[in-house]
């Protein structure tokens, strides 16, 4: 009687439990998505490349003297004017060479000047006979003789005028120091370099574009420059100059950026990344790439038996609360975003975050 009892009770158990399980998978499983809604926008085609940026102007300055530095006037980043002394050698010898022929210089002229006093006078009396003509070329030789000395010390004032000068290392143009190569008391040759000088009113960039690259880019093409050292911030260009030739041996095409911005965070020498702005569309159906679910099919040509595989593109919209699956045709893509040519409306309501494990017909609900 006990086993009877046993068994009646197991029985009804396996029942409820059964019931149990068939109602659960009676009740439909709903998919939390997020969405976005499709609308009218513009996205552009870029072509990528790499570069330095360099001062329009950016020039090294040289040691011109062979002398030791007696001063340093300006630090890296400092702003100079055209002319503004940077570097100062020592020049003692070189002031008293510079003494010496700018009195060899007043000498010379004064000794001219009585000299061509002189020879006016001869030649007033030379035209009335009243002196031999061998006073008169001695008058007109010792003329010649005065200017000829003359002029021989303004070479030499002009030289030690150079050389003085030249100890004096100046800055060439309006701009910032760039870079100084030199410390106080060292002893500078002829030809080394002494101070680096950029004009960052116009800074500019050299790239380099191969293969198809090189046939969409215009002198005038608005670029976007990005610096990994200048987080968060985008900057603006513009193609300025076009190489006429491609380099035979890296087969690539030189192309000058002017970087339009004005930042004083550009630094000459920065690394950057330079967007060129290829084609934009705008009024274009745009949505973020992750939405796209990729799905590669395979084909069998019938007349030769070779298999031809081909990517086809789908997204998941939401309609009456349902996922349905649509196929797509897209576009340009840029930055995460991807035009979509066919297949979508204005208005539609994309799945962006549960496409992955949503099906077809499967009731979403929505969340912020």
């Amino acid at each position: 009687m006990n086993n009877r009892i046993f068994v009646i009770i197991s029985l009804i158990v396996l029942v409820l439990i059964g019931c149990s399980q068939q109602k659960e998978e009676n009740v439909e499983k709903v998919v939390l998505v997020k969405i976005y809604k499709v609308k009218s926008e513009s996205i552009s085609k870029y072509m990528r490349a790499t570069g330095s940026v360099t001062g329009d102007e950016d020039v090294i300055v040289y040691g011109k003297v062979a002398e030791h530095v007696k001063k340093i006037n300006v630090t890296p980043g400092q702003s100079v004017k055209q002319n503004q002394i940077l570097v100062e050698q020592k020049n003692e010898i070189l002031k008293q060479g510079l003494d010496i022929a700018s009195a060899a210089l007043k000498t010379g002229e004064a000794q001219a000047k009585l000299a061509a006093i002189d020879f006016e006078r001869m030649n007033q009396l030379h035209s009335q006979n009243a002196i031999s003509p061998q006073q008169f070329d001695q008058a007109r030789t010792g003329k010649e003789t005065a200017e000829h000395a003359f002029e021989q010390a303004k070479s030499m004032y002009e030289q030690a005028k150079e050389l003085y000068e030249n100890s004096f290392v100046k800055a060439p143009f309006d701009g910032v120091v760039a870079a100084l190569y030199v410390e106080k008391n060292q002893s500078i040759n002829i030809g080394q370099p002494v101070v680096q000088i950029i004009s960052p009113s116009k800074m500019k960039s050299k790239i380099y574009l191969t293969g198809e690259d090189v046939h969409n880019v215009k002198a005038g093409q608005r670029v976007s420059i990005k610096f990994p050292t200048i987080s968060k911030a985008e900057f603006v260009g513009k193609v300025e100059k076009i190489n006429s030739s491609i380099d035979q041996m890296s087969k690539s095409l030189e192309v000058e950026i002017a970087i339009l911005s004005k930042d004083t965070r550009i630094k000459s020498g920065m690394f950057g990344e330079f967007l060129i702005e290829t084609q934009n569309i705008t009024n274009s159906l745009v949505v973020p790439e992750p939405a796209l679910i990729p799905q590669t099919e395979i084909k069998i040509d019938r007349g030769t038996g070779l298999q031809n595989t081909f990517k086809k593109y789908y997204l998941f919209v939401i309609e009456k609360n349902r996922a349905k699956m649509k196929e797509v045709k897209i576009g340009i893509a840029n930055n995460g975003q991807i035009e979509i040519t066919n297949g979508l409306s204005i208005g539609d309501s994309v799945i962006i975050v549960g496409q992955n494990i949503v099906k077809e017909g499967q009731t979403v609900n929505v969340i912020e």
